[in-house]
This record gives structure tokens, C-alpha cells and sequence, in this order.
């Protein structure tokens, strides 16, 4: 039994998909939902076409990378996905084409994923990635602290652990043995609800990782006051340009910092010996980028991981 701790990107761009598609999403996604909106393009809504009440698209994951590929609709997800929808009589000319492989549905399709990426993924994956991170380290200090049975009651009051049997409330009854099978938890900044998805090796179940609004990741313009007292002004300073700038150069720091070139270069030793930047030689010029524990330090993070207070359950599917 393991918590995740680090989003899957994939996932939660179709729970992206889930909360445009349902009207009565969460008051915590309205700023999410709103600046969405606000670039989208009702050419796009064909996307909704994929939803159901039942079933929701788990095979966004080529698209999701931050380097994005286009899809395989012949991959087992996106197979059983449409399988799925033929079954259920939710097929629509567009995802009949899908089903068909006609290749201009799988062009539209490509090309609604890949901007609903940058309007509603790209611009919050570090505060995604701090939520999901914050989520699985919390619970690993409950499970020390009070062990496995206190970590799996504190993980979301629709998650509750009787010693026996693992309660999780539902959309759907049904009961799900492991049969010896890893069990993952998986925090979710997109997710409204508690789901799992019992795979052939494993079961994962997936939950809304903070109760706080997720908002876009910061502009860094200058260093906040925590990772100054954590590193020191210039050194933060300095961190913060690189950060800002990737490639800058040793010149372009010192000139950024008000300092000699011999400083600049002494303060960007320290940030890359601690693993925050890298840096790369192209001649007689010096380049530095950061590395992604610099970019995330240098970000950082106000989100808060009091989950949402939600009514009992009304039926809990039992997963022994």
C-alpha cells in the first residue's frame, strides 16, 4: 500500500474534462472552471462527448506530458474506453468516428486535448504537483505518528478504515477484492469525489487531494521571504532569476544582482552544489538553468491540505 506523491497528469486532465462536463461542479474549481472558460472554444465541447455519468476518458496520457505526444487510440485504455461507451448506447458521430480510427476525429481530438492542456493543465501543474506532494507526505507523518489505520481514516472523510474493510463512498455499489494486489492511493487536485479503479495488477483509489481553490502557479518577480530567510537574500535573489530566466548567464546574474561577476559566480556554485540549478559551458560563456527541485523551491506554495468537510456516506462499496 503506497500514497502517490506526484500527479498523474493524465488523469487529471480527464477529471479536468469531468468538471467542464458537469455543471454543478465544486465551489473549489469556480476560479479553475471560470479562467478556463474564458479561452475555450465551443468547437471544443465535442470533448464532453467521451463523458458519461458512469464513464470517464483514462487515456489522456500522451497528451498531458509537458512535451506532449498525440494519441494511440488502439492503446488497451482508450480501447476499453470507447468499448465502454458502445456498450452503454452513449456513442455520438464523433466517438463512433473515434471508435472507427477515421483519422480526421483523431486529429479533432488531438487538437481539443492539446489546448485544453494549455488552458487548463499547463498553467497549474506546480500548484497540482505541491497539492499531490503535500497530500502523500502528510500522510506518510500520520501513518508514523499513528500508524496505517489512522493514516487511512485521515486521508478524506469519504475514506473510512474498519479494520476489516476499506469504505469508500461511491457513485456506484460494488465490492473489490485484492486478492494480494497493491492498493495506491492517488491524491487528485481536480477530483470532486472518491473513486478507484480496480486494474489487473493493482487498485488504485483516487481522491481530492486539498479543500483550497486551485489557482494558476505564480509569476516569480522576486524572491518571497521564506526562501530568502531559507537561502538569504542574494542567493534567492539569484535563484529566482535563474529561475525566471533559464540559460542566463553568469554576466547577465551579476548584472541582475548588482554584483561583481566573481560573486555571481561564487553565489551560483552554491545553488548548483545544493542541486537547485545546473549549470552548462558553451565556450568562454556560462549558462544556468534550474533544475526542478530549484524551480519548485522557488515557487513554492500556500496550498493547504484540510480536506472538505462532506456529509456521511450513503452507501460505502466495500474493498476487502
Amino acid at each position: 500500500m503506497r500514497v502517490a506523491d506526484a500527479p498523474d497528469f493524465g488523469y487529471e486532465l480527464a477529471l479536468g474534462g469531468a468538471q467542464l462536463t458537469d455543471r454543478a461542479s465544486s465551489r473549489r474549481l469556480a476560479t479553475w472552471r471560470l479562467e478556463v472558460a474564458r479561452g475555450w472554444n465551443p468547437s471544443h465541447s465535442r470533448l464532453f462527448d467521451l463523458y458519461t455519468s458512469l464513464y470517464m476518458p483514462a487515456f489522456f496520457d500522451q497528451v498531458a506530458h509537458a512535451a506532449p505526444s498525440r494519441l494511440d487510440l488502439e492503446s488497451p485504455p482508450a480501447t476499453a474506453h470507447l468499448r465502454d461507451l458502445a456498450r452503454s448506447g452513449a456513442l455520438t458521430p464523433f466517438t463512433r468516428a473515434l471508435a472507427d480510427g477515421h483519422p480526421g476525429a483523431v486529429s479533432t481530438l488531438n487538437r481539443i486535448l492539446t489546448s485544453f492542456r494549455t488552458t487548463g493543465l499547463d498553467p497549474y501543474r506546480r500548484r497540482i504537483t505541491s497539492a499531490i506532494a503535500t497530500a502523500s507526505a502528510t500522510a506518510g507523518v500520520r501513518a508514523v505518528i499513528g500508524g496505517t489505520d489512522d493514516m487511512l481514516n485521515s486521508l478524506h472523510p469519504s475514506i473510512r478504515w474498519d479494520g476489516r474493510r476499506l469504505l469508500l463512498n461511491t457513485r456506484v455499489d460494488a465490492e473489490e477484492s485484492l486478492e494480494g494486489r497493491p492498493l495506491i492511493f492517488q491524491p487528485t487536485a481536480l477530483a470532486t469525489q472518491i473513486m478507484f479503479d480496480p486494474l489487473a495488477d493493482s487498485v488504485t483509489v483516487t481522491y481530492p487531494a486539498t479543500a483550497d481553490a486551485i489557482t494558476r502557479d505564480p509569476e516569480l518577480h522576486a524572491p518571497a521571504q521564506a526562501l530568502v530567510s531559507l537561502l538569504g537574500a542574494t542567493r534567492a535573489a539569484a535563484l529566482v532569476a535563474v529561475v525566471s530566466t533559464p540559460t542566463l548567464t553568469t554576466g547577465q546574474l551579476a548584472a541582475t544582482l548588482g554584483v561583481s561577476a566573481a560573486a555571481a559566480s561564487r553565489h551560483a556554485s552554491v545553488l548548483r552544489e545544493s542541486g537547485l540549478i545546473t549549470t552548462v559551458r558553451n565556450g568562454q560563456t556560462v549558462h544556468h538553468a534550474p533544475t526542478r527541485l530549484g524551480t519548485d523551491l522557488a515557487h513554492g506554495s500556500t496550498i493547504g491540505t484540510k480536506p472538505d468537510g462532506l456529509s456521511a456516506p450513503k452507501s460505502a462499496p466495500a474493498l476487502r
